[in-house]
């Protein structure tokens, strides 16, 4: 050691390595941040997961839920069947891709190789790709929905109830948190 160095003293030390925890204030308004910024979420598709098959989701706001609703009350006043509908309109109206994505990658976008390799963006695009053949030749999204989710209204429910908990709470990564489970 020369003799113009001088050995820092313990407390000199701690004292500028301290690292400063954030206030609760900060935290919260990182945390509030962050929520806002949350606009698109990517969800497993019941049933497909072993293919690392996702849905790309926006979030809606208030009057496109209303304009679903409205257009359902004129449809049907049998609540279960009206409560179906409004689930599938907006499971259908949020929906903005489909992409396959395995573990921690980024989601790659489905292309559809039967139609000159466009983007797979919606129920009926990928019901097609699934090999729907809808009646008549034209097919509305509910059907397509129903299609891909093998008529099984439990899981169209269960893709359904991710959505609307991520809707409401855009913060919340489900695919990690729903019920406490990895799915």
């Amino acid at each position: 050691m020369e003799p113009d160095e001088q050995v820092p003293l313990v407390h000199e030390i701690t004292e500028d390595d301290q690292v400063k925890t954030p206030s609760l204030s900060e935290q919260l308004r990182a945390r509030r941040s962050e929520i806002a910024e949350a606009k698109e979420i990517f969800l497993p598709v019941t049933g497909y997961e072993d293919y690392g098959l996702v849905g790309k989701h926006r979030l809606m706001d208030r009057m496109e839920v209303e304009k679903i609703g409205r257009k359902i009350l004129g449809e049907t006043r049998e609540r279960g069947e009206r409560n179906m509908r409004i689930l599938l309109d907006t499971i259908i109206n949020s929906t903005t891709g489909f992409y396959l994505q395995q573990g921690e990658e980024e989601p790659q976008e489905i292309l559809d190789d039967t139609r000159g390799d466009i983007h797979v963006l919606s129920w009926d695009d990928l019901a097609s790709y699934l090999g729907w053949k809808p009646n008549g030749g034209e097919g509305d999204a509910r059907s397509a929905l129903y299609f891909v989710f093998a008529n099984n209204e439990f899981a169209i429910g269960q893709y359904g109830i991710l959505l609307n908990r991520w809707m409401g709470n855009t913060g919340l990564k489900v695919d990690e948190e729903f019920l406490g489970e990895v799915l």
